[in-house]
């Protein structure tokens, strides 16, 4: 908990367990894997900062590994649907040139200002919230709809955390 809010909502994930191949959707759900907005970048920025993070600021450094985690949690879940939708789940996306490329440390801010990397951390957070519903638009599908919008609850929660931090650093 940080700023009187829970870091790990307590709401179950659905299973993967009856998602049918479906190629076309594993491809867009790639960016949101390991895409310059992914589950892979979020986890690599957020570890960075708690590294990175002065040890005075003990709260916000055990926040941030505590959503890398669940950032962690996301990746294994989209990857694992990527694998049960008919990919390999390596972490590459479909760039803008229809091409598959891998992911790239280089996707990632290395800003070290704490109150300039929080603000972009919301911003990314609301990234992969537009992603995650473009892709539910696309899929017409109900257990991918669930699962996405489950992640999304705790995006959401991440934005609401990051928030409440930035408020208290003014």
């Amino acid at each position: 908990m940080i700023n009187g809010i829970q870091i790990n909502l307590d709401i179950p994930y659905p299973s993967i367990d009856y998602l049918k191949p479906n190629k076309k959707i594993a491809y867009k759900l790639k960016s949101a894997y390991a895409g310059t907005i992914s589950e892979l970048s979020c986890i690599s920025k957020y570890i960075f900062q708690h590294i990175s993070l002065n040890d005075n600021f003990k709260d916000i450094k055990n926040a941030l590994k505590k959503i890398a985690i669940i950032e962690m949690h996301h990746l294994d879940i989209v990857g694992n649907m990527i694998k049960k939708l008919g990919l390999v789940p390596a972490y590459t996306f479909i760039n803008k040139n229809l091409n598959e490329s891998y992911w790239e440390s280089n996707f990632i801010s290395y800003e070290l200002n704490l109150p300039k990397f929080i603000a972009e951390n919301i911003e990314d957070e609301k990234k992969a919230i537009e992603l995650y519903k473009k892709i539910i638009r696309k899929a017409d599908d109900e257990i991918i709809t669930d699962i996405l919008n489950r992640i999304i609850l705790d995006e959401e929660n991440h934005i609401k955390i990051f928030k409440s931090i930035l408020e208290n650093l003014i």
